[in-house]
């Protein structure tokens, strides 16, 4: 073997070892400083440690064959774990500033993603305040103006009136329960409220909607969370086709008075032609109200099928 092969040999199986200080001095450093489990560190450090001393004896008792017979001292023990020890504390001390550094690097980041964050939502703070403002800015002044157009219309049109006020109690149901942190309404207002949207769209398309609305059960002491089962009669209006008499908007609410459960479902005809566009945020709006009231004691599923549509609810309130 020619010197230049041997100087190749004793320069890698020496350098190795160096390697594996490093890294492994860095992944014990991570691994135990940043959760502060002292004990384990120092069993780490000493284990890489002992381990780094057995590859210096290992390597070089590989390279031993290779080099002319009576050049090489015999081992020494000690004097491996010293030399062991002195290029242990050397790059173990460039892992040591690699992994702070590391840190810092990894800590400004966190702390760049937080402020980013942090300014995320205040902006989505400040459009909810905006949106909040204009809630109660324009509904009020709606409101009113309304009232007045009732009280001009009544000499008039009786169906114009009627109309006017009907979309005015609309109003008052929606701006009552959404100002105020109503948790829960009687199911009756709010069945009421279901009630008025029907007129307000029949009376917008001369009464020739096909719509059945079934009703059975006590509602006397139920309460509900409020603009949930609107949410899906709405969803029914704006997707069904509405003037097929053989296919009707077919809407049934049940109230069980043996468990407290309220069953509601809707069931229609798909609208032909263009769809209205439909971004699913009333849907899971609701969903999420569920979860956050009812938990596991309510159940809403969906069956889109081709030419029909059915949302059905379930609720135990007691």
């Amino acid at each position: 073997m020619t010197k230049y092969t041997f100087d190749l040999l004793d320069f890698v199986f020496t350098e190795l070892p160096v390697v594996y200080i490093f890294y492994g001095n860095y992944f014990i450093l991570r691994k135990f400083l940043s959760t502060k489990k002292y004990a384990l560190l120092v069993a780490g450090e000493l284990f890489v440690f002992f381990s780094a001393a057995f590859l210096y004896f290992a390597f070089g008792t590989l390279i031993r064959p290779f080099e002319p017979p009576g050049t090489v001292p015999p081992y020494v023990f000690s004097e491996l774990l010293l030399d062991t020890l002195w290029v242990y504390l050397i790059y173990g001390f460039f892992s040591f500033g690699y992994y702070f550094g590391m840190e810092s690097v990894s800590n400004e980041k966190r702390l760049r993603i937080m402020e980013q964050e942090k300014a995320r939502i205040e902006a989505d703070r400040l459009k909810s305040e905006y949106a909040f403002l204009r809630a109660q800015i324009n509904p009020h002044f709606l409101h009113n103006t309304l009232n007045l157009f009732y009280a001009k219309s009544i000499m008039v049109s009786e169906e114009l009136s009627e109309g006017i006020l009907t979309l005015c109690e609309i109003m008052r149901y929606s701006m009552a329960t959404g100002e105020a942190d109503v948790d829960t309404v009687p199911l009756s207002r709010e069945i009421e409220h279901v009630q008025n949207v029907i007129k307000i769209n029949q009376l917008r398309f001369s009464n020739r909607l096909q719509v059945i609305f079934d009703i059975s059960g006590d509602m006397s002491d139920i309460r509900i969370i409020p603009l949930v089962i609107i949410t899906l009669v709405e969803n029914a209006f704006k997707h069904g086709e509405l003037n097929n008499d053989q296919h009707p908007l077919v809407m049934q609410l049940k109230v069980s008075e043996e468990d407290g459960t309220i069953y509601f479902s809707t069931h229609n005809r798909k609208k032909r032609g263009p769809k209205e566009l439909s971004n699913g945020i009333g849907m899971d709006n609701i969903k999420r109200r569920l979860d956050a009231t009812y938990k596991n004691n309510y159940s809403l599923t969906t069956t889109d099928e081709a030419d029909n549509y059915t949302a059905s609810l379930w609720i135990t309130v007691s």
